[in-house]
Parts: structure tokens; C-alpha cells; sequence
């Protein structure tokens, strides 16, 4: 099977503060990858390598068959554009509408007309559940679903192969979280894509996510499915995913109760 990203043996220091030791792990073309863990366990930090952000300390990480570490910015720009990433509280720019906001990678990339980057952002926000009419509205006139969604047809702007979200249902209400995950399930299928994504959400772990990353203690502590770590036999593990909102999603989702 085809991996899209692969870390060797990444290890992340800030000063005398090591967020990860030795971590490994790939993701694979067409899947949804999800990476969980405890405050502080580096979840962000990781993706932010993956997406050529922050270089680790030391290690490799490979991105659509490129070794990208060490590289300069310019050596990386044509690979970046084949990502698309939404950031945790979407990172709208509040002076600008949302169709601008939307646009901004375009802009950046391109050499399109303002015309056509503008059809194309009306398209993606189509594309991201949202009305034409949204574009005209600045970022702080939008609900907390609409905002995520915007900062999604942002990421989208570009056609991406790869698309990493950061907590992308943090700060919802269940039924906007609920839809931006079957958002998100469409999209992989409509367009091909292969998704990292962030997440403390159970729900969204069970609906979502074909493989479930576990980060603590500096390494991984669980890698595979929901189903099988929710039935690990590592007491870490175990207990990461046997709390109340664990188990109650567990049942929701497979119609089992949680142990």
C-alpha cells in the first residue's frame, strides 16, 4: 500500500523539553488518519512537521515520495501546494470577506485572474456545504460551524491530494460537529482525498477515522483501528479510550457497550 507520509524515528526538542522520542509511523494514500492523545502530547506539533511547518530535531519525514527534511522554503513551495491545511480555529483573516480569505492560496500560487480565483472560491465553498452569499460576510459574522467550514473551502482551494485538519469539530455544538464530519467522509470519497487530521472527539473517531494514531509519554502508544484499540490490551491505551465519552461513543457507534 502506497504511503503518502512517512516519519522514521522523529525526535522533537523545544530546549531542554522533548515532546517526542523516536517516532515512527506512515499514512497511507486514501485513508483518514487520526492523531489523539493527551494536552502536551505533541499532537499539533506532529502535524505541524508533516505539513513542512517545524523541522524535527532529528529523524526523516517524507512527504508525497520527497524527503523533506532540511530543505529550504523554496525547494518545498511546489510541494506544499499540494497540500491543504485548516488550522484549529480556522485562521480567517478578519480583515478581508470570506470569499478574499478563501481566494488567498490563489492568489499566492497562481497567476489567475481575480475573476476566475473568485469563481473558484465560490466553487469550494460550495463544495464545503456553505451559500455564495456567505463570501460576502467578514469571518467574525459567521457561527463557529460556518467559520470551519470556510477555513475548509480555504484549504481546498488549491485541489490538495493531502489534507490535515487540526481539531476541526473543537468548539462545536454535536450537530455541527456531526456534519462536518459527514463533510469531511464526503469529500475523501468525492475527490480522492488522504486525510491527517487532529481530533479529541470520540464521535468523530468512530465515524471518521480508518486508523487512529495515540501519542503519550513522548511515543506512540497505540496505532490502528478504533476497534482495535479500543480493545487493547495495554492499560494506557485502554484507559484513554474507556472513559465515559469513550465508552458512550463506542456504543453509539458499534452498538456494544465499553468496558
Amino acid at each position: 500500500m502506497e504511503h503518502v507520509v512517512e516519519m522514521r524515528d522523529i525526535v522533537t526538542r523545544f530546549g531542554d523539553k522533548v515532546v517526542h522520542d523516536g517516532i515512527s509511523l506512515e499514512v497511507r494514500r486514501g485513508e483518514v488518519l487520526a492523531v489523539v492523545g493527551g494536552s502536551g502530547s505533541g499532537k499539533s506539533t506532529l502535524l505541524r512537521e508533516m505539513v513542512m511547518l517545524l523541522q524535527p530535531t532529528s529523524g526523516t519525514v517524507t512527504v508525497l515520495g520527497t524527503d523533506v527534511t532540511g530543505k529550504g522554503e523554496l525547494a518545498l513551495l511546489p510541494l506544499r501546494r499540494r497540500l491543504g491545511v485548516m488550522f484549529q480555529h480556522g485562521a480567517l483573516f478578519g480583515g478581508q470577506t470570506v470569499l478574499e480569505n478563501v481566494g488567498v492560496p490563489l492568489r499566492e500560487h497562481t497567476d489567475l485572474r481575480d475573476d476566475l480565483v473568485d469563481e473558484i472560491a465560490v466553487m469550494k465553498l460550495k463544495l464545503s456545504g456553505l451559500e455564495p452569499e456567505v463570501g460576502a460576510m467578514s469571518p467574525n459574522q459567521l457561527s463557529g460551524g460556518m467559520r470551519k467550514r470556510a477555513a475548509l473551502a480555504r484549504a481546498l482551494a488549491l485541489d490538495p491530494e493531502l489534507l490535515f485538519l487540526d481539531e476541526p469539530s473543537s468548539g462545536l455544538d454535536p450537530i455541527s460537529a456531526d456534519g462536518l464530519d459527514e463533510l469531511i467522509l464526503q469529500l475523501k470519497e468525492l475527490l480522492g482525498l488522504t486525510i491527517v487530521m487532529v481530533t479529541h472527539d470520540m464521535d468523530s473517531l468512530w465515524r471518521v477515522a480508518d486508523r487512529v494514531v495515540l501519542l503519550g509519554d513522548k511515543r506512540i502508544l497505540g496505532y490502528g483501528t478504533m476497534k482495535e484499540l479500543a480493545n487493547a490490551g495495554d492499560a494506557q491505551v485502554r484507559r484513554y479510550f474507556s472513559g465515559p465519552r469513550a465508552r458512550a461513543a463506542a456504543h453509539e457507534h458499534t452498538g456494544v457497550a465499553g468496558q
